[in-house]
């Protein structure tokens, strides 16, 4: 047999404020292309089953064009009787009872086998039985489903989860879970873990039978350089399984990062910025710029108007510019150095204006004021 295994598409993922000419927003048409790009191939291998690890909305109450351009592009996978099982992620579980799960809806058609309860189910194709357990934000209910997770004796076992397998694999989202340590052993006993939740393609070096396939689309700088796509399994008659990660098309996304910037011109900067500029492809690409050690002065100069005068062909420019001033002050630091914390804020508002003393030390006697004040109410 042969499974397709891909995961957190994300559908109604809005960012930037750029919209195309039908008057979508371009990321969230960027997040649908990537979808089509998947939804063809899967046309084109014809697996025999299709797996889809959970975030398969951005939100539990996607917009009307989420709902219905999921619901088209499934249907052109059922019109090919390929079979499609999705568990439910932390983006589109409902934060409360008052919401109804929005996979209930994919129940419409006839191939889907949409996991969203709050229970462990398993549906079983031609020998191989495949698990899936939603993303769940009552702790007390996931243990109690991992307690009752079997696998199936005899048969191929593939175990749908969405979470983190491991605090490194977290992505500082709203909900997310770490897959209890207690329950890790039960994963010896599926022949494949499909997870999602995790947006880089990533195999589990102390699961070898658990991968996750990542998302179909960059949605943030930490997926710098990650290709994205799907997984492709092919199980052989002695339940040998082999796994191969097939990419797809995405909106690139550059990382340009320079440090010191306080030592240099800002000739030399801007002629650091060409240099990148001439080694990569930046058309229509998002470009993360990060000035380390910058002066006040050096932003000013470089603002956003003008650095969108130096790229003028980029899709969206993120700026991230730490200022040098603050973060020698910081650096300086010894603990020891301060007797308490209004001293601190003295200290810093004259490194602050070394060119005038005599307001650094109108400000410092003002915040003592307030330093006092707060410590003799509390």
């Amino acid at each position: 047999m042969t499974i397709l295994h891909f995961s957190d598409t994300h559908l109604g993922f809005q960012a930037f404020d750029h919209v195309n000419a039908e008057g979508v927003n371009a990321r969230e048409q960027d997040v649908y292309d990537a979808f089509v790009h998947v939804v063809e191939q899967i046309l084109a291998i014809k697996p025999d089953v299709v797996i889809h690890s959970g975030d398969f909305f951005h939100r539990p109450s996607p917009s009307n064009r989420a709902l219905t351009f999921g619901l088209e592009q499934l249907k052109r996978i059922c019109d090919a009787k390929i079979p499609v099982v999705v568990i439910a992620g932390n983006h589109e579980t409902p934060k409360t009872i008052y919401n109804s799960p929005i996979l209930r809806a994919l129940r419409n058609l006839d191939c889907v086998y949409p996991i969203f309860g709050e229970i462990w189910e398993k549906f079983e194709f031609s020998g191989v039985v495949v698990h899936g357990i939603p993303h769940l934000n009552d702790n007390r209910m996931l243990h109690r489903e991992l307690e009752r997770l079997e696998p199936v004796a005899g048969k191929f076992n593939i175990l749908l989860l969405h979470t983190s397998l491991g605090k490194k694999f977290l992505m500082e989202e709203y909900g997310e879970q770490v897959f209890p340590a207690e329950f890790e052993a039960k994963l010896a006993g599926f022949q494949y873990v499909a997870l999602g939740h995790w947006h880089n393609f990533q195999k589990i070096d102390l699961h070898p039978n658990a991968w996750y396939c990542g998302s179909t689309e960059r949605l943030s700088d930490t997926e710098i350089g990650a290709n994205k796509g799907f997984l492709h399994l092919k199980i052989e008659h002695n339940n040998d399984l082999s796994v191969a990660f097939q990419a797809i098309p995405s909106r690139p996304w550059l990382k340009w990062e320079l440090d010191r910037c306080h030592e240099i011109s800002i000739a030399e900067i801007e002629a650091a910025l060409e240099k990148f500029m001439s080694e990569n492809e930046i058309r229509n690409a998002i470009i993360s710029l990060i000035f380390n050690d910058i002066r006040p002065e050096q932003t000013l100069e470089l603002g956003n108007l003008r650095l969108r005068q130096l790229f003028p062909d980029a899709f969206q420019l993120i700026p991230k510019r730490r200022t040098w001033s603050d973060r020698s002050f910081v650096r300086g630091i010894e603990v020891g150095q301060f007797d308490s914390l209004d001293q601190i804020f003295a200290d810093y508002l004259r490194s602050k204006y070394a060119d005038d003393e005599a307001l650094a030390g109108k400000l410092a006697e003002r915040a003592a004021g307030y330093f006092q004040q707060k410590f003799s109410t509390e």
